[in-house]
């Protein structure tokens, strides 16, 4: 069952639209029409001013009296106003290209690593349905993206147009020998390059398992890497952002719902097959950010929790979804608080949430909240330490003493315990975690240009769950931990490698690595414990994104779970 939701586009700016289109002068039918997409920019600043730019270069540079004309920039925004894609895909630039019947689409992105700067763009003939001109080009700094410019354009009119380049544009090629300086290549082509090594695992691999090695109660001691049955998912064209397991519907049967930027997609287990049971396409305005599921309004039905920002304000526009008997539908819509879902030793199910600040990313205090009056309205304050949101926490008896604490992470990604005073017992000397969710806010004393203010990420912490699993009567700690390939230098970017889940114990010392998963290509970007194929018995549960989506092509996720026990 897939609900659909019919957008309305007003009427004036269909007008609009069609009048910027057909605008374009059509003086002879050798005149070609040229798209020019917004640039994709991958960058640890706020770089947004140099699409535009990149735009208005590329199309004065491609425009050739009675030959070639691209659109204007307000046909093109208006083409892109309900893109829900947040980058544009080869399969996107074509989509639009023959919305407008265009003749050709350009497209392409710009990545900032360090002091290095990276050109990728393609030249897409819409009648041949192919690539006429394919551009990499890399540079030092910021002002290279002027010459790269100038060599894709000179390019495009020398293969595509059959005019001569100016013979300074063609010595861009650096000798095949000179030595490849690795800080300046671009991150897919050494991402592809490290597969092939055989340095990062195939992202295709659905066999996660490997051989038990001994385990050792010293914190010191190598951890074992957890052996059992693994079973994998198809491979999804998206980006999985989050997971949670429950009974949706009722039935005494647990469903996995999961959610990319946009959509949520409710499967079922059944028989080693992942069948889909619904799916809500979501709106252009929103981007989700995480999910939880829960029966908090107590009437056998778990509900889903969906906390979602609107794409342009930052404003939260969470909502919850229930079934209703023939399809889920919005029980609470633009809410305004942050979800959590806690299983807590002792209390059950918690709902948590809080708001978003006016300066800061969110207002002071985390609240449990109750189904109250149609609403999850606060219920009760919880006693943290100042600073620490709903994302980033969970309390439980983890040191098996009887006594709850609170296990943390930083916003380093470093784990911490302490009690509800935040006097810290321990705190780890390495990075667990890791996420790409973020949320923009105005970075502290930045530079602005008119009333637009360079913005800094502020990074959500991924879950961490306490249980345990093995039934021997102490509690573990399951975090993610995924290897940054910035090391967390970066405060804009994270490029993530490889992935696993830790299950980490507590030895009077500190917490220390009992096992691990396998190391999985690319991160781990949500996990549960929960019983997933209705067996009885709860799997350890995860979302892992093998691929980003960029130019070169959509994202890559899947799910996977692996039998938990002795």
């Amino acid at each position: 069952m897939k609900s659909k939701h019919c957008k309305i586009i007003p009427v004036i700016s269909l007008l609009a639209f069609f009048s910027l289109v057909f605008s374009i002068p059509a003086s002879a039918d050798k005149t070609v029409k040229i798209l020019i997409l917004p640039f994709n920019i991958h960058s640890e600043k706020d770089m947004s001013f140099l699409r535009e730019g990149i735009a208005d270069m590329l199309s004065t540079r491609l425009t050739i009296e009675g030959e070639s004309l691209p659109f204007s920039r307000d046909a093109t925004l208006l083409a892109i106003a309900d893109l829900s894609e947040t980058s544009v895909t080869e399969q996107i630039a074509v989509s639009l290209g023959e919305k407008l019947k265009a003749d050709y689409v350009l497209y392409g992105s710009l990545t900032v690593f360090g002091d290095s700067i990276s050109t990728d763009a393609r030249f897409y003939n819409l009648r041949e349905k192919k690539n006429m001109v394919t551009f990499h080009e890399t540079g030092k700094n910021n002002s290279d993206v002027i010459s790269h410019i100038d060599f894709f354009a000179a390019e495009i009119k020398e293969k595509v147009f059959g005019y001569k380049s100016d013979p300074a544009l063609t010595l861009r090629q650096p000798s095949r020998k000179t030595p490849v300086d690795e800080s300046r290549r671009h991150p897919d082509a050494l991402w592809n390059e490290s597969r092939k090594s055989g340095k990062i695992p195939a992202e295709d691999s659905e066999d996660f398992s490997a051989a038990p090695q001994a385990v050792s109660e010293a914190a010191t001691a190598q951890p074992s890497v957890k052996s059992g049955a693994v079973w994998k998912s198809k491979t999804f064209n998206i980006e999985i952002r989050g997971l949670a397991i429950g009974d949706t519907d009722g039935d005494g049967t647990n469903e996995t719902v999961f959610v990319n930027e946009k959509d949520v997609s409710v499967y079922r287990y059944i028989q080693e097959r992942f069948i889909k049971i619904a799916e809500t396409e979501g709106s252009a305005f929103y981007s989700i950010l995480g999910i939880d599921v829960a029966d908090i309004n107590k009437n056998g039905k778990a509900e889903i929790f969906v906390t979602a920002i609107n794409s342009s304000s930052r404003g939260l526009l969470s909502f919850v979804l229930e079934w209703n008997g023939t399809q889920f539908e919005k029980i609470v819509d633009n809410s305004r608080w942050h979800y959590r879902v806690l299983n807590i030793a002792g209390q059950g199910t918690v709902l948590l949430g809080q708001k978003s600040g006016v300066r800061d990313v969110f207002s002071p205090g985390v609240y449990e909240l109750k189904w109250e009056g149609g609403d999850y309205v606060s219920a009760a304050a919880q006693q943290l330490p100042r600073g620490l949101n709903v994302y980033a926490f969970t309390y439980g008896d983890v040191l098996n003493n009887g006594q709850e604490r609170l296990v943390a992470f930083t916003r380093s990604d470093y784990i911490r315990i302490m009690d509800r005073e935040g006097n810290e017992e321990w705190k780890s000397n390495e990075t667990f975690g890791g996420s790409t969710i973020y949320i923009e806010y105005p970075a502290e004393g930045a530079a602005s240009i008119g009333n637009v203010k360079e913005m800094d990420n502020f990074y959500l912490s991924p879950r961490i769950i306490i249980a345990d699993t093995d039934k021997d009567g102490k509690n573990e700690v399951f975090v993610i931990k995924n290897a940054d390939m910035t090391r967390r230098l970066l405060s804009r970017f994270r490029m993530f490698r490889s992935g696993m889940i830790a299950c980490l114990a507590w030895d009077n010392l500190g917490l220390h690595e009992k096992w691990k998963t396998s190391e999985v290509s690319g991160f781990i970007s949500d996990f549960a414990i929960a019983d997933m194929n209705n067996d009885g018995q709860n799997e350890l549960v995860f979302s892992a994104v093998t691929k980003n989506a960029s130019v070169l092509g959509k994202a890559k996720s899947f799910i996977a779970f692996q039998n938990l026990g002795k």
